[in-house]
């Protein structure tokens, strides 16, 4: 076909496009096509999809494909191509050359190239994946490796043992992916690439159970054996947690010693595991030290370390109690020691806060820090070690308890039963400073109430009507106390350690030192009864707004108490700092250090230089710099719950 005849068939009303296409695809030669794939015109006034057009071009020959495959414009925006058929005609490319002129032409991405490359000859393939020319993730050059032939493939494992290990990439890995016989010919020569034990295990555990059924296990060593032998969770259907997904789930029946060296291939949450278990878990850590592990919240995982001390904490608490306290005698136990010991994340909301390690049920515990759903976890755990029901029940945006048939003392001296709602979050500050608990055992009505800012805005952060409509119980402030009383925790007359606090804060600011004396001796009596005081920033922020810095003769034009970080500490770990300008002595700053555990002042340059603000903080406030934005009002952040009155009703403390 000409020019001519190719006009005429495009303009030829009695011709159906489908038929049109049929022509172009089987009777143009490459010119044609290419003129066609030129005349958008022809192109936008048929609709024609861009698969069709993928098809078309798919049909030139390799060096016409390439030709227009190289105008990326054209191709991208023209004639409106989408990555993945991008992908597949630089796929069917027959030159390795043109392949890898598309690779540097094409924005692709990791997995991209990878299929890309996976077409090459295995000295190609080779040659790339150690130079590494486009920094491709490892589990993608792991994907180009499996591709090898086995026989290159034992070759490549055998002389490049270095370059896995520094790219992290497992050998197991590899293998898991490969069809049936090449598992079963790699395992033939699986004494040939000077391996560890550990390796070969870690190998033949993951086979698929095709392979394994092949394997005349009567002639391998007992561990290879045994590691054939283990099971592990391949059925989708069967996981609640994604993280289980083809690891070994331990069968506490068998000799633990069967999983020396498969660490990182068991699943374990000690959650959903008995007490008998539970003993025998200890052992496994011994073996296994390397194991993650998991928890219900199903995203952090805890190390075992971490679990260890997790562990041993919880043990304290449940040996501190008494036996023969009330199951809500033990609750507030519970909690009080979860807000002495657990502080709220202080680098929430910023650009290196942790989302699935302040959730990891004993990193929590270890660490100190942790979020809502996090800490609401923990304290169900514990609950659940001493037989009592709590249910975790989420708002749109905040996580607490529901304790179920918890007996409960009432106001006419009576015992009701029911369900009551614990919020371990938002009573921590209480606890760190020894507050009365506003949300411990309160009723979905009474909650509720909380979530109501003073501007009467609601944060529906305990909004949940379904889940929390059989929350009726309310505990009333006389039987809470007295609560508080029977466990050590309140005085006799059910006054809360925060009095004598707030009594020694007001003893100093009745003295009326000058301005800047009375600060100090403010800081000093915070550090005196919170000894940890700069590692629970949130809570002392509460602290320093509702008692420290609140006194009747302590003025300022503008007081700030937030979060900075060290400019030479890459983790951005959070400095809580206070920021002040006196009536007289202007500006003044001090930090928190940790070390020291006590406030120290610095000039304005000094902190400047030493201290930075994280970049969504200084999002939230417009850009500024708490100090340096004059025209605002500046108040303390509750990172724990964005809605309740900073100081609830401790003011009038007894």
């Amino acid at each position: 076909m000409n020019s001519q005849d190719i006009r005429k068939l495009l303009e030829d009303k009695e011709i159906a496009i489908h038929k049109k296409l049929d022509i172009i695809k089987k009777s143009l030669d490459d010119d044609g096509k290419i003129q066609i794939l030129h005349n958008l015109d022809f192109i936008l006034e048929n609709r024609i999809e861009d698969f069709e057009i993928q098809e078309i071009i798919s049909l030139l020959s390799d060096a016409k494909k390439q030709e227009v495959l190289l105008d990326k414009v054209f191709v991208q925006q023209e004639l409106r191509l989408k990555d993945y058929q991008v992908l597949r005609l630089v796929v069917s490319l027959e030159s390795e050359e043109s392949k890898l002129k598309m690779i540097e032409l094409y924005n692709f991405k990791d997995y991209q190239i990878a299929n890309i490359l996976e077409t090459f000859s295995d000295k190609s393939k080779i040659s790339i994946v150690l130079e590494n020319p486009y920094e491709i993730d490892k589990d993608y050059l792991k994907q180009i490796i499996s591709s090898l032939s086995v026989d290159t493939l034992v070759d490549f494992i055998k002389k490049n043992k270095q370059f896995l290990v520094q790219n992290n990439i497992k050998v197991y890995k590899i293998t898991q992916s490969l069809d049936k016989e090449k598992q079963l010919y790699f395992v033939s020569k699986i004494e040939d690439m000077g391996l560890s034990i550990e390796e070969k295990k870690q190998i033949l555990v993951k086979l698929s159970e095709e392979a394994k059924s092949e394997i005349d296990i009567s002639k391998l060593p007992p561990e290879y054996a045994t590691a054939i032998e283990i099971k592990t969770m391949e059925d989708l259907s069967d996981i609640k947690d994604i993280n289980a997904y083809g690891k070994i789930i331990i069968d506490f029946k068998k000799d633990l010693e069967i999983y020396r060296g498969l660490d990182e291939l068991i699943y374990i949450n000690p959650m959903e595991i008995s007490a008998t278990d539970r003993q025998k878990f200890r052992q496994l850590c011994e073996i296994c030290p390397k194991m993650n592990i998991n928890d219900n919240i199903l995203l952090g995982q805890s190390t075992v370390e971490e679990y260890r001390n997790g562990e041993i904490w919880i043990e304290s608490i449940l040996q501190g109690m008494d036996e023969g306290w009330s199951d809500i005698q033990k609750v507030a136990f519970i909690d009080y020691a979860i807000g002495k010991k657990i502080s709220y994340t202080p680098d929430f909301d910023t650009e290196v806060f942790d989302q699935n390690g302040a959730r990891a049920l004993w990193k929590i515990i270890d660490s100190g820090y942790g979020v809502c759903n996090g800490i609401a976890q923990v304290e169900q755990y514990i609950l659940s070690r001493i037989g009592i029901d709590a249910e975790m029940v989420s708002s749109d945006g905040h996580s607490f308890l529901k304790l179920k048939n918890i007996e409960l003392p009432n106001s006419d001296g009576g015992m009701t039963t029911g369900d009551t709602i614990l919020d371990p979050t938002w009573n921590l500050k209480a606890h760190r400073y020894g507050a009365k608990p506003e949300n411990f055992c309160r009723s979905y009505t009474e909650i509720r109430k909380h979530d109501i800012k003073d501007d009467g805005s609601d944060t529906e952060s305990h909004k949940n009507d379904e889940d929390l409509a059989s929350a009726t119980l309310d505990l009333d402030e006389k039987s809470l106390r007295r609560i508080f009383t029977s466990i050590g925790l309140a005085d006799r007359d059910g006054n809360f350690p925060i009095k004598a606090l707030r009594d020694e804060s007001k003893t100093i600011d009745d003295y009326r030192f000058p301005e800047e004396e009375s600060i100090k001796q403010q800081f000093s009596l915070l550090a005196k009864y919170c000894p940890e005081f700069a590692t629970c920033q949130n809570s002392t922020m509460w602290i320093l707004q509702g008692v420290i810095l609140n006194q009747e003769n302590l003025k300022f034009n503008k007081c700030v108490a937030n979060r900075v970080y060290a400019r030479d500490d890459k983790s951005k770990s959070p400095v809580l700092y206070v920021y002040v300008d006196f009536p007289q002595s202007g500006k003044k700053f001090y930090f928190a250090d940790k070390d020291i555990g006590q406030f120290v002042e610095l000039s304005q340059k000094e902190f400047e230089a030493r201290f930075e603000c994280y970049e969504r903080d200084m999002e939230k406030n417009d850009g500024h710099r708490p100090w340096e934005d004059l025209d605002r009002t500046e108040h303390l952040e509750d990172l724990t719950q964005s809605s309740e009155k900073a100081v609830a009703s401790e003011g009038d403390e007894r």
